[in-house]
């Protein structure tokens, strides 16, 4: 996010303050409008890694019966290839992917924003 927000020109700033915009102003009129994207793209990541967190749960919980959609998930696999349910895992996947494509086509307007309704020219 801070990479993002550092490739925001500085000469947007400085011509909100030339025109007479508090800073307070400057940074919700100006720089939180064009860091948008870059905070669409954080909070998709954030909710993706906590929606198919496995690491941590798999250590603390040990009742299935709190298992989350991944460890549920997981637990479907078999030792081989043979005692694996396909379609129901294949089912089980596209439910737990079902969320994070919801939330992806919420930012997605976001997502493709970028800096392209920068004023700034040459």
């Amino acid at each position: 996010m801070k990479g993002f927000v550092d490739t925001i020109p500085k000469e947007l700033e400085e011509a909100a303050t030339i025109d007479g915009a508090s800073p307070n102003q400057t940074f919700f009129r100006i720089m939180l409008p064009l860091a948008l994207p870059g905070l669409a793209v954080t909070a998709l990541f954030g909710f993706m890694a906590g929606w198919i967190e496995f690491v941590l749960s798999w250590q603390f919980i040990s009742n299935p019966k709190w298992f989350t959609l991944t460890m549920a998930l997981y637990g479907m696999q078999g030792q081989y290839a043979a005692n694996t349910p396909w379609s129901q895992l294949a089912a089980m996947s596209v439910i737990v992917s079902i969320p994070i494509i919801l939330v992806f086509f919420a930012l997605q307007k976001y997502l493709v924003g970028g800096l392209t309704i920068s004023g700034v020219k040459g």
